[in-house]
């Protein structure tokens, strides 16, 4: 008689094979996970005021922190969008005033500030004017309102009244581009963030001081035309509760650290001086020290210093913590933190106790059962020795040599990978594949010199740094390298057709995202904040055509041997989706048939929809499938 029990079903085996695991994530868990930013305290120190992003919306809401009751203040005006690229953790746009009894915010509806009782209700416009109004934030009598006026090719810092539906005051030159004011506590003075308009903040800038009674302004720390940067992230500043004082990052030791500029005297020194990038400074109540975001190892961990240097480790992990703010009383910090394995949520520090609990909690059912996995750093060499940093994110149990691998690669381009909540990740490697982040030459977290790198090397050899990457886990018998995928948004979905242009014998396929495909037409077609990317980069257009055209993906479209995805935003003004066209011409005039091209209604740059987030899910599922698994 037959020995039935040793047979194994062929379908059993077939899903044992790594891409064709049966997912016990899912593209519906996924699309109803919510994304919450930092939080603000009311002065009486009950609530925390933060932002929720879901389903294509964002609204403010208020968590009663004494039964921990949630109430949405926005509704007829929605919040201002959360930025849905994917690499970054989420900020927000909005304002408590100092008595907690209105919220002044940006909404996403007609791009204007609005003012709304913090218990909510009905809003009404902050300000007359053309063009959008950002940045907001309410001086501390709570009479006025600072915030960032575009229209055109004026970007200035302007200040309106509370009383509603009044014109505001220009404060700033407008001869340059200026950004998140920050208040003095006298409510008589600004500091601001200001750049050349016909470039991007993120290597040259200053620091601006101006007097609302006078109308006089003050340049206070000067990086123009000094290759100098104070923050290439504006708003990293913060003056002292007694006005004397000045906290800021300066990059001039090489790394984005901590300085103190004494505002009587002029003179400025160093609080820390690390290998370390620090972010979003906030004074203590009382003035004393400074708590702030250390940006290392791919973790952003809490941590503060005295006005004499001293430092201390407040929450430090493997994890990502963002929209750092006190407690009125001084003895909390709150902040949302998310690792990943866990989407983020708001967490409240005891400094007293020293400890930290949760206080939100948006759950999914069947989300923390399904075997998430942890990420780990990895570090590899470049072609030309320069050390690259990653996050890899693989399958517990391995089948050496077998993975598909997806490369996915961040934007900005100047953007990092961090060891935060990455569901797409998390999904591929539930399905069997291993997914490797690579912090780029250019990336953030590094120092000034490796951001810099990428300047006049962009689509070159940033992308020998990604392949570096595939070069590693294949030595370490980890990947099939005969099933590499190149995956990415904005940037990376540049960087995705590029690679397959440039190198089209190391990719089985690409997925790319909202990703340019000629810069050449790109300054064309981008939204004002981003016009001169691409001469920051690589030069002055007129000047560097031919390089322009060597590194678009429209003009090598025909040494493409992988298929290729391209799906884009209809709404998109960062990457419009023309850009995606275009390309598609390119691979037809190409006689190319291997591709696919599909543009999202409604969205903008990032998918923020759950029906986007459900399709892109199932449709890149079902292509890699196709291309990458069955060829």
């Amino acid at each position: 008689m037959a020995d039935t029990q040793s047979y194994v079903p062929k379908s059993v085996h077939a899903g044992q094979r790594p891409g064709y695991w049966t997912p016990t994530l899912t593209p519906g868990m996924i699309s109803q996970v919510r994304n919450i930013t930092g939080a603000v305290w009311s002065p009486d120190g009950r609530y925390l005021y933060y932002a929720l992003d879901f389903d294509s919306r964002s609204d403010i809401m208020s968590l009663d922190l004494s039964d921990k009751s949630v109430t949405q203040v926005t509704t007829d005006f929605p919040a201002a969008p959360m930025p849905m690229i994917g690499q970054r953790p989420a900020s927000f746009d909005f304002s408590l005033s100092p008595d907690g009894s209105q919220i002044v915010y940006m909404s996403e509806k007609d791009g204007k500030a609005h003012l709304v009782s913090s218990s909510g209700g009905i809003s009404k416009l902050l300000s007359l004017g053309e063009g959008s109004q950002t940045g907001v934030a309410f001086s501390p009598d709570g009479k006025q309102v600072a915030f960032v006026a575009a229209f055109g090719e004026i970007q200035a810092i302007a200040v309106a009244g509370t009383g509603g539906n009044q014109w505001p005051r220009i404060i700033s030159d407008t001869d340059y581009f200026a950004v998140a004011p920050r208040w003095f506590n006298d409510g008589k003075r600004l500091v601001y963030f200001e750049f050349d308009s016909n470039a991007m903040p993120n290597w040259e800038n200053r620091l601006v001081l101006a007097d609302l009674e006078t109308g006089q302004t003050k340049i206070l720390l000067d990086g123009l035309g000094q290759d100098a940067a104070f923050s290439h992230t504006p708003g990293n500043y913060a003056p002292s509760p007694d006005g004397k004082f000045l906290a800021y990052i300066s990059e001039e030791s090489g790394w984005g650290n901590i300085y103190l500029l004494n505002l009587e005297t002029g003179q400025s020194r160093p609080l820390i001086n690390e290998k370390a990038e620090h972010q979003e400074l906030v004074w203590s109540p009382d003035g004393s020290k400074l708590a702030y975001l250390k940006n290392q190892d791919c973790n952003i961990t809490v941590q503060m210093v005295t006005l004499e240097g001293q430092q201390f480790s407040l929450d430090e992990g493997t994890f990502v913590c963002a929209g750092l703010a006190w407690s009125p009383d001084g003895t909390r910090l709150s902040y949302s933190k998310q690792n990943s394995y866990t989407p983020p949520n708001l967490w409240v520090f005891d400094l007293n106790k020293r400890e930290g609990s949760q206080v939100t909690s948006y759950k999914v059912g069947g989300l923390s059962e399904v075997g998430l996995v942890d990420s780990e750093i990895v570090r590899w060499k470049s072609a030309d020795g320069l050390e690259i940093e990653g996050v890899l994110l693989k399958p517990e149990k391995l089948q050496k040599g077998k993975h598909p691998l997806l490369l996915y690669i961040h934007g900005g381009p100047i953007n990092q990978y961090h060891r935060r909540w990455d569901a797409y990740a998390q999904y591929w490697v539930n399905r069997g594949w291993v997914v490797l982040q690579p912090n780029f030459r250019g990336s953030t977290g590094y120092g000034k010199d490796f951001r810099k790198a990428l300047l006049g090397t962009w689509g070159d050899l940033d992308m020998l740094d990604n392949m570096g990457g595939i070069d590693y886990l294949d030595q370490q018998g980890i990947i099939d390298p005969t099933k590499v995928v190149s995956w990415g948004i904005s940037g990376g979905g540049y960087a995705t057709k590029r690679l397959l242009t440039g190198w089209p014998d190391r990719f089985k396929a690409g997925v790319a995202l909202e990703g340019l495909s000629n810069l050449v037409s790109f300054p064309d077609q981008v939204d004002r904040p981003a016009l001169y990317l691409l001469q920051d980069l690589l030069g002055v257009r007129g000047e560097n055509l031919d390089l322009y055209k060597e590194r678009s993906p429209v003009t090598l479209a025909h040494q493409i041997k992988g298929a290729l995805m391209i799906l884009m935003g209809e709404k998109d003004r960062r990457v419009p989706a023309v850009q995606g066209e275009e390309m598609v011409e390119a691979l037809k005039k190409a006689g190319k048939t291997d591709y696919e091209y599909h543009e999202y209604p409604g969205e903008a740059h990032g998918w923020r929809r759950v029906v986007t987030i459900e399709d892109y899910i199932r449709r890149m599922d079902t292509f890699l499938t196709k291309w990458v698994l069955e060829r």
